[in-house]
């Protein structure tokens, strides 16, 4: 009986409280719509892009059209660099190394009687180790030596050249091409690819705002969301020269570079 005399008082005050917190909430985020995510954020820049909003950035409330560009631009490479080298065995190894220092001045002169400037290789990796017998892992029967150059030109036509004349004269370990950008064309390169991604982002605001009747007023934000540089490849590798006497075909192709970029326009 007591519990029933009490049971209505009790859920009055209840049902209270709850109205109570309701109307504090709706009061505050009415006098501070700033605090409402959809409405506007401390940086001034909506969550999603892509889509219409309103962004409030100080005292200043804009209208903004939010897009995303992409852009790719394509080069051919201007570069090509080889690795090359002689590997050889001996019982001794003083030998050994006086054997691959012979070989390997071969190579070089060889190299340069092409045209390339010593200035432009250089030793990549020089190594001197035992070489042990198959049947008795202790025993020393030799020493190999392994001598490997890097060689770099503008002329691409001159790679296939390179490595003929190169195996011609001893070098019988090829590691591969690899095509490349001068500092120059790498740089023009991005600015291609960064003007491709603003056209593109331009174009889009274009055509909402004329498809939705709107009238574009500036740009309030640009962002670069991802910048893909371009990647050096490879042609081909392998470990040992070729044996045969037909001149190596080099075929370099082409470089890209890939950005993607954000840009918030005002309109009206």
């Amino acid at each position: 009986m007591e519990l029933r005399k009490y049971r209505v008082p009790l859920t009055i005050l209840l049902l209270s409280v709850v109205v109570l917190a309701m109307t504090i909430a709706y009061t505050q985020l009415n006098a501070n719509p700033s605090k409402n995510p959809n409405a506007a954020f401390p940086t001034g820049i909506p969550y999603a892009l892509g889509a219409l909003s309103a962004t409030q950035i100080g005292d200043q409330q804009y209208n903004t059209l939010s897009v995303s560009g992409a852009g790719t631009a394509s080069m051919q490479a201007d570069e090509a660099t080889v690795v090359l080298g002689v590997q050889n065995e001996h019982e001794s190894a003083s030998e050994a190394v006086r054997l691959n220092a012979e070989m390997m001045t071969k190579v070089i002169a060889a190299i340069k009687d092409l045209g390339i400037p010593e200035d432009d290789m250089k030793t990549v990796s020089y190594s001197v180790y035992p070489v042990y017998s198959q049947t008795d892992y202790n025993k020393v029967i030799g020493y190999r030596v392994a001598n490997m150059i890097e060689v770099k030109t503008t002329d691409i036509k001159l790679i296939g050249k390179v490595i003929d004349v190169a195996s011609e004269q001893g070098a019988n370990q090829i590691q591969g091409v690899s095509f490349g950008l001068s500092d120059k064309n790498q740089n023009e390169l991005r600015r291609q690819a960064y003007l491709t991604a603003l056209d593109d982002a331009e174009q889009k605001a274009e055509l909402i705002a004329e498809k939705l009747k709107l009238n574009i007023t500036g740009v309030l934000y640009v962002s670069e969301s991802s910048y893909q540089p371009y990647q050096p490849y490879w042609d081909y590798r392998y470990a040992n020269a070729p044996e045969a006497k037909t001149p190596t075909p080099i075929i370099q192709g082409k470089l890209s570079v890939s950005v993607s970029v954000q840009v918030i326009y005002s309109f009206e």
